[in-house]
């Protein structure tokens, strides 16, 4: 299978030139494939912490998302739901309807840029960065998982804030991010007809585009998939209320390592 369409340059031999469907559906398919191997797993039971501690009481509720969190989260969800049902449609060889999908596209683009501008302001003043941060600690925890999920042992470690894996979601998103907005920026100048660059340089800003776009989307699609599994339903009620129940907290954090500060009866 091709991953890319091919076009010849007029001064050079044929180059790749954007990504096929086919590789998209791809990045998407191998998600999908985790996913069932990852139900298949757990379907046998779900892990628990297996590190005791000073734990809280059972009907007490701590503070797990502020207000601008949430609703950073759910109307970044409807941004990127408009981003992938516009840049899907780019994708297409046939217009629907004869509607104008690129200034759509680039109008939730922007919205999505302003979106983040906010949030890398405002996160660090709340103390969200520090919690995202990566310690020594998160790595001995990714090996446990690693062994509980293969089956090697019944530990399973207590986290923070925010485990590994929901920290190393966060840096894979800033990232690709970081590389569609940089190669949108100049995908819209073009498109625009405000500035001319070389054809190779915006050859290799689609292919940037195209790859870290699709890539986000597998990453989103495995995201959605974790936070609708029964066993993590209190995120996601957090995520609405901003709240999470002490019971739940005992199963899988650690007061050492993330003291809820704002609690309630």
């Amino acid at each position: 299978m091709y991953f890319y369409h091919y076009a010849r340059d007029f001064y050079a031999y044929s180059k790749a030139q954007q990504l096929r469907v086919e590789a998209a559906i791809t990045f998407i398919a191998i998600v999908f494939a985790f996913i069932g191997i990852h139900m298949l797993r757990r379907s046998f039971g779900q892990p628990l912490s297996t590190e005791y501690g000073w734990k809280l009481p059972q009907e007490k509720y701590v503070r797990r998302y502020e207000v601008g969190a949430r609703l950073y989260h759910w109307s970044n969800l409807v941004v990127l739901a408009g981003l992938v049902t516009t840049g899907t449609l780019l994708f297409l060889p046939t217009s629907f309807w004869e509607v104008p999908w690129l200034i759509i596209h680039e109008i939730f683009a922007g919205l999505f840029v302003v979106g983040l501008a906010f949030h890398i302001i405002i996160a660090p003043r709340r103390g969200c960065v520090r919690a995202m941060w990566f310690e020594k600690r998160d790595w001995l925890d990714l090996k446990l998982i690693f062994a509980n999920f293969f089956g090697r042992t019944r530990q399973y470690p207590a986290f923070g804030k925010y485990d590994p894996f929901q920290k190393l979601y966060h840096l894979s998103i800033t990232m690709l991010s970081f590389a569609v907005i940089f190669s949108g920026i100049f995908l819209v100048l073009s498109a625009q007809v405000w500035l001319t660059f070389s054809h190779e340089w915006m050859r290799i800003m689609r292919l940037m585009h195209d790859i870290a776009a699709f890539v986000f989307v597998a990453i989103i699609i495995g995201h959605i998939y974790f936070g609708l599994m029964r066993v993590n339903w209190p995120y996601l009620v957090a995520m609405i209320t901003g709240r999470l129940k002490g019971s739940f907290y005992n199963r899988y954090h650690d007061t050492s390592r993330w003291e809820p500060k704002d609690e309630r009866n």
